[in-house]
């Protein structure tokens, strides 16, 4: 437009330069009486091209007349005033113009504005994209704890325990493809941001030309008043030349508004795929509303079982009161109860990471009464262990009381033995009194002697008689000593073994409430950091909403701008209506009036025409930046989805992760324990056939799985070494289990 202006003022120079004789022949002629039928000849002239008014010319060079010279003379004085009041007017539409430039100019601030808004909702983006970054850098730690214990799992697992481990590598393979994946679309989603860097950069250049456009319009602006006294008096011809130009301009601006409402049709057409938008945010917050409902039906289904597991608990507390003696089974049962109890919190987790989805719901919960029933099952083994238990206790208390009895009766014949002893000494002495009496009595009476000598025969028999009985009673008590204390030695050794099993029965059940302990506080600790998650995932639907709202805001306030810049294109229409009846009656003005009057409104018209054309660009270049601004608004929600479905799909993944981990580290757990008790069992069928009932083994069996020394860090060695001393420990109350039962063949 500022090329076509400047051509035209050209033009217009030329033709004063060359022309002047001509416009005042063209005055002088119009304002002598004989002008009527030049009047007709006009106004088909004023619809003929350009080269039509060279004959005008060579006509209006003919001499005139003093009488028409004094007319001219007399008819200058009179013309000015309307020359006057049309260059106010001039004016006045020049300050209107520079209103419309100010306006224009606000409407620019107020977009530039807009698009400092877009630069931060820019970074929002970015700071978005380091979360998920960070988020991606705890993903892969907490793959490199699974691979840790993938690999504690894979030393300590033996031949039984290989088959799992591929599946946990085959898992980390696939957790490994999903980072790539995530790595991937982290990097569509930087170029997406770069791309809008340049878009937004496109726009910053966009506005500048605007702004350089609005301050040209201004200088022509300026132009224009300064060169609205040269522009009076040029050439007639130029008025067809005025009115072509005049009608392309008018097609241009049909063209242009028809543009206007292809735009207005695409805006329409942003505006459905933001209610499409809205709908698809809508489903998504059913489904949470679908999730959450699932969660609380599982929370329900939870607490049942919670329930289940509280009565269990009150009835081993029961059968432990009835049976003191039992508690190793009430402590085993107490970790199996734990071991349920966790599984439970596994089946929550899961549940709680399979929202919105019913089906899968309802397979989960079937999974959750299998493994109820399993632990239904393993409560009714405990039971009978412990029945078991208390049987072998009831006989271990019938052969402690056999030994008291018979080491009372021991003492018995002790004592017994003990008073023929002395009885036996008192007869052996009397009978030595007697040897020395009858001895006297012989040295005393030799006469006596012989006569007696049957008699001393006699007593020597009995005497001899008296000491072999005495030596067999001496004989007789020995061997009783001897018994007794082989029964005192068999009583301690029993004594000794029982306190020996009772200590290590002590420091199992401090063990077993420790290891409870710790897996509540585990427990606790791991609802916390779902309970965590599950507030930050609700926080980032909260953030999407508010975004969305916003954006919301943003395009009502854009469509607003639309409808006013639409006001504003009506109101152009009008005022180029009201210009071209203007120019309409500019041009029968000046088939009637004179040719000075009908030139200026042809400039007039020109004029008005231009800043027509000019407000036409700038409402364009509005329109321009207000689809670009909603094209940057779409984007701005696609990308919002996108994080929004691959944070769901991370967190999934997660979690089924988690849930895959914890149900192999039970599985193993559980294997490792019945090849341990498989072992235990070999073991004391071994020593059973080795040994007599008075000496229990009480070494621990080992599945045979040492470390190898090829740790990668101290904290891979402690978690080997603490998950090796629970083995043992398990291993250890399994076999004691097992001795318990063995002894009461005993």
């Amino acid at each position: 437009s500022d090329t076509n202006f400047l051509n035209r003022s050209a033009i217009f120079e030329a033709s004063n330069n060359k022309n002047t004789q001509g416009t005042l022949a063209v005055s002088r002629t119009s304002r002598t009486g004989s002008t009527k039928p030049d009047t007709g000849s006009t106004s088909p002239m004023a619809k003929q091209p350009s080269p039509m008014s060279k004959p005008r010319v060579s006509v209006d060079r003919s001499p005139r007349s003093a009488e028409s010279k004094t007319a001219n003379k007399n008819s200058t004085t009179p013309d000015k005033l309307p020359r006057a009041a049309k260059a106010s007017e001039l004016r006045e539409k020049l300050h209107a113009v520079e209103k419309d430039l100010k306006k224009a100019r606000d409407q620019l601030a107020s977009v530039e504005l807009e698009k400092i808004k877009a630069v931060e909702e820019l970074n929002e983006a970015k700071h978005q994209l380091q979360q998920a970054t960070e988020a991606q850098g705890r993903a892969e730690e907490s793959l490199d704890m699974e691979k840790l214990r993938a690999s504690e799992l894979q030393k300590s697992g033996k031949d039984a325990s290989l088959k799992r481990e591929e599946g946990l590598q085959r898992e980390i393979e696939g957790l490994r493809s999903r980072q790539t994946r995530d790595a991937s679309a982290m990097s569509s989603m930087a170029q997406e941001l770069e791309r809008i860097k340049a878009e937004l950069v496109d726009a910053t250049n966009a506005r500048e030309l605007a702004l350089t456009q609005a301050d040209d319009a201004k200088r022509t602006a300026e132009l224009l008043s300064q060169e609205v006294g040269r522009l009076k008096a040029s050439h007639d011809s130029k008025l067809d030349d005025a009115n072509k130009e005049a009608t392309e301009m008018i097609q241009k601006m049909d063209a242009e508004v028809s543009a206007m409402q292809l735009e207005l049709g695409r805006a329409k057409a942003a505006e459905e795929k933001l209610a499409q938008m809205e709908a698809l945010i809508e489903k998504l917050q059913i489904e949470v509303a679908d999730a959450r409902k699932g969660k609380s039906d599982a929370s329900e289904l939870v607490d049942e079982w919670r329930k289940k597991t509280e009565m269990l608990k009150a009835d081993l507390e029961e059968a432990y009161q009835s049976e003191k003696s039992a508690s190793d089974s009430l402590a085993a049962m107490m970790v199996q109860l734990e071991e349920s109890k966790s599984l439970f919190e596994d089946a929550e987790s899961e549940i709680s990471t399979l929202r919105g989805k019913i089906k899968s719901l309802e397979i989960e919960v079937a999974k959750q009464k299998t493994d109820l029933e399993e632990s239904d099952r393993q409560l009714d083994s405990a039971q009978q262990d412990a029945v078991n238990i208390g049987k072998t206790v009831d006989l271990l208390k019938l052969e402690l009381q056999t030994l008291e009895e018979e080491k009372l009766q021991a003492v018995n014949r002790e004592k017994v033995a003990a008073a023929k002893a002395e009885s036996l000494t008192e007869e052996n002495d009397r009978l030595i009194n007697e040897l020395k009496i009858s001895k006297d009595e012989g040295e005393k009476g030799s006469k006596a002697m012989e006569g007696l000598a049957s008699a001393l025969q006699a007593i020597s028999r009995e005497a001899r008689d008296k000491e072999e009985r005495l030596l067999r009673t001496e004989a007789e008590v020995e061997e009783a000593q001897a018994e007794i204390e082989q029964l005192n030695i068999a009583l301690r050794n029993t004594e000794e073994r029982y306190e020996v099993m009772l200590d290590e029965a002590r420091y199992d059940i401090v063990c077993l409430k420790k290891i409870v302990e710790r897996f509540e506080a585990e427990g606790s600790k791991s609802s916390s950091e779902w309970a965590a998650k599950e507030l930050n995932f609700v926080n980032t639907i909260k953030e999407l909403e508010e975004e969305i709202a916003a954006m919301k805001i943003e395009m009502a306030r854009m469509v607003e701008l639309q409808k006013a810049a639409e006001q504003a294109t009506q109101e152009a229409k009008k005022d180029s209506a009201e210009t071209m009846t203007k120019l309409r009656q500019a041009e029968t003005g000046a088939t009637c009036a004179y040719g000075g009057a009908a030139e200026e409104s042809k400039h007039e018209r020109l004029r008005l025409r231009e800043a027509l054309l000019d407000k036409e660009t700038e409402l364009q270049s509005i329109a321009q930046e207000n689809d670009d601004l909603r094209g940057q608004e779409a984007a701005a929600l696609q990308k919002a989805s996108v994080l929004l479905t691959q944070a769901t799909a991370k967190k999934m993944e997660d979690q089924q992760h988690l849930k895959g981990i914890e149900e192999a580290d039970v599985a193993s757990e559980r294997d490792h324990e019945e090849e341990s008790f498989d072992d235990d069992d070999d073991d004391d069928e071994d020593m059973g056939s080795n040994t007599d009932g008075s000496s229990i083994n009480l070494t621990d069996g080992t599945n045979g799985s040492t470390d190898d020394g090829t740790a990668s860090s101290p904290a891979k060695q402690l978690q080997q070494q603490q998950q090796q001393q629970q083995q043992q420990r398990k291993k250890a109350l399994l076999h004691k289990f097992g001795n318990l039962l063995k002894n009461k063949n005993f």
